[in-house]
């Protein structure tokens, strides 16, 4: 049975199907790496896998903005330990209140 109502496109890769010497070499995926890894320890997450979703111009403008970052500004990104509470919007309600 066909499913008619289709909502959203689900792209996974196979584990390894990316991977070569140059690629993890650049400086392009040291880039995108550390903004990952950046995004995943500010919650406390240190897993291998990663998912990103969102509508598509929300997805596109993510991937372009690291791209245009990482090719215009030429910016080096290093991974910062420590407390990350102050980026935090549920254990900081001045950064988003809405009340």
């Amino acid at each position: 049975m066909e499913n008619k109502s289709k909502d959203i496109a689900v792209f996974t890769l196979a584990r390894g199907s990316q991977i070569n010497d140059y690629l993890q070499n650049s400086e392009s995926y040291q880039f995108v790496y550390t903004v990952l890894k950046n995004m995943m320890s500010k919650y406390g997450m240190y897993v291998p896998k990663v998912g990103i979703g969102g509508n598509i111009e929300d997805v596109s403008c993510f991937i372009a903005g690291l791209i245009e970052y990482q090719t215009i500004f030429e910016v080096k990104v290093e991974l910062l330990e420590g407390d990350t509470t102050e980026f935090d919007p549920d254990t900081n309600p001045e950064v988003y209140d809405d009340e």
